[in-house]
């Protein structure tokens, strides 16, 4: 590594003077990226300035309509902050999935952000919710719309002297809901494969004010307005968000890279789409006990999937109308949820109808992706299985000894192991990979 002065900003009005009298510096705080950089001799700075030490860069504010939160907070202290929680728990859920405890506890906001990747996991939270991203420079302070800010992978719209000094995020207002769900490969580092950022406002039912960002899946984090469109306005069900998720994939142009593969990515992002509206309409139906979400320096993340959802005191949607599941082929496949109020034998009254109690056994639809693919029989199959077997049956069945690693995503929602299966069901078998 080269040899660099070490500077110390107590302020971000002073970090920017020091940016222009010395152009080649950089700004550092968690380092957990910039060390990176100059260890590879991507970068090769004359000055390192701290701004550890900057305060007016790290506070956190309810400034009553928006909530003001500092470029330097880090994502620890930000996943456990109250105030976060209650006015704008998406960027939480988010921060809480950033890398393992010791990133969380050095990486910052502005850091994140400055990075401009799209595989960052606050940027589709902060798209979401509709923050602007401020930045300081010496001709004086300027906001920009987040989504505006990232013009492509490690570029943004921060000028050379400038330095990002906090977000302005909107509130959260009384029936917003929100979700996010990230895809990685392992517990406690993880760069997303894939990650969806949902938010909404859910009023008797209707969804208005759609916003769903998608990480990891183009150049840049990107909306997928045609999906937006497809649920604005519209009273939400289990099968309408089956039918228009899909839409997704449209706004996604992945690329292919040790993480994943372009088509992996897509159905993904599908995948994801739909269980992070699901888990924001009905939260309290959603059910991933090895995937919650701690409001924690060490929040517990599932070992593939971050899954992080509203508000568990917000009373649920009806979910009159929800029982299909659109399968692979555009055909209805039975997808039974309990109603809300509704006692358990009613729920499993039509589960028995929808896929016929007189039979001892089930037809379920299997495909396995990637390296899955090569260690099955047959990657694309249907089966006879007896009735009331689980997924761990099915791994089982199929030749898959050793399921530690593998995810089971059935009828586009994951499931565990002890997932019982019903007729009809349409299950995809992924081996997720990641690196940190």
């Amino acid at each position: 590594m080269d040899t660099f002065r070490a500077l110390t900003a107590r302020s971000a009005r002073e970090a920017v003077e020091m940016l222009a009298a010395e152009p080649g510096a950089v700004l550092a705080a968690g380092c957990t990226d910039l060390l990176v950089k100059m260890k590879d001799g991507k970068v090769r700075p004359s000055a390192v300035i701290s701004i550890d030490r900057a305060t007016d860069m790290s506070s956190i504010a309810d400034t009553g309509r928006t909530l003001w939160v500092g470029a330097g907070c880090t994502h620890a202290s930000i996943s456990r902050s109250p105030l976060i929680a209650e006015k704008a728990p998406l960027l939480a859920a988010a921060s809480a999935a950033v890398g393992s405890p010791q990133i969380r506890n050095r990486g910052t906001l502005g850091g994140n952000i400055a990075t401009a990747s799209p595989a960052g996991d606050t940027v589709p939270a902060l798209i979401a919710m509709g923050a602007r991203i401020v930045a300081l420079g010496l001709a004086g302070q300027r906001a920009i719309e987040a989504e505006q800010f990232f013009l492509g992978p490690g570029r943004s719209a921060l000028g050379s002297r400038e330095v990002i000094v906090g977000v302005e995020i909107p509130c959260d207002e009384p029936g917003d809901v929100w979700a996010f769900r990230k895809l990685g490969g392992r517990r406690a580092m993880s760069i997303a494969i894939a990650s969806v950022a949902v938010h909404a406002h859910l009023e008797s039912g209707v969804l208005s004010r759609v916003a769903v960002a998608l990480g990891s899946c183009a150049p840049v984090v990107v909306r997928a307005r045609k999906l937006e469109e497809a649920l604005e306005g519209r009273q939400v069900t289990a099968d309408l968000l089956a039918k228009v998720c899909p839409l997704a994939r449209e706004a996604a142009s992945p690329i292919t890279d040790i993480r994943g593969s372009r088509e992996y990515r897509l159905a993904m992002v599908e995948a994801l789409a739909y269980q992070a509206l699901y888990a924001a309409v009905w939260p309290d139906e959603v059910s991933e006990p090895r995937a919650k979400w701690e409001s924690s320096a060490g929040g517990a993340q599932g070992e593939h999937e971050c899954c992080c959802h509203g508000r568990p005191d917000r009373s649920r949607a009806d979910a009159s109308g929800a029982d299909g599941a659109l399968g692979a082929d555009g055909a209805s496949s039975p997808c039974v949820v309990h109603r809300p109020g509704e006692p358990q034998s009613a729920s499993a009254s039509r589960e028995a109808e929808a896929t016929g109690s007189g039979s001892d056994s089930i037809r379920v639809h299997v495909v396995a992706f990637g390296e899955l693919a090569c260690r099955v029989e047959k990657a694309d199959v249907t089966l006879n299985l007896p009735r009331g077997s689980t997924v761990a049956d099915l791994y089982r069945r199929i030749g898959l000894a050793n399921s530690s690693y593998v995810m089971a995503l059935v009828n586009h929602r994951r499931e565990f192991d002890d997932k019982t299966l019903s007729d009809g069901d349409e299950i995809a078998l992924m081996h997720p990979v990641g690196g940190g």
